[in-house]
């Protein structure tokens, strides 16, 4: 997986239980803050592929995002599993 640096602000609270874990688990902070985030998003059932399909797309009105968020929280498993498969 490529990856890419960010700046993100965080309480010293938070940063030094960050460090405990990157101490304790052998994993940097990026790791434990994506295992986290995948976590969350299981735990919370958010369906991966919204988030997918939003990290993809061009800017928006607010309107157009809303329709889409309310369109994509509507998938259900069904709708995402795939039913037939064929070789090109």
């Amino acid at each position: 997986m490529q990856r890419t640096k960010h700046n993100i602000t965080l309480s010293p609270k938070t940063w030094n239980i960050l460090k405990v874990l990157r101490r304790s688990r052998g994993k940097s902070i990026s790791q434990i803050i994506e295992e986290a985030v995948d976590d969350m998003i299981k735990s919370r059932n958010y369906n991966p592929t919204y988030f997918k399909i939003m990290s993809s797309t061009e800017f928006c009105s607010d309107e157009e995002n809303e329709e889409l968020s309310r369109m994509l929280n509507s998938l259900t498993e069904d709708d995402l599993k795939i039913e037939e498969e064929y070789d090109l």
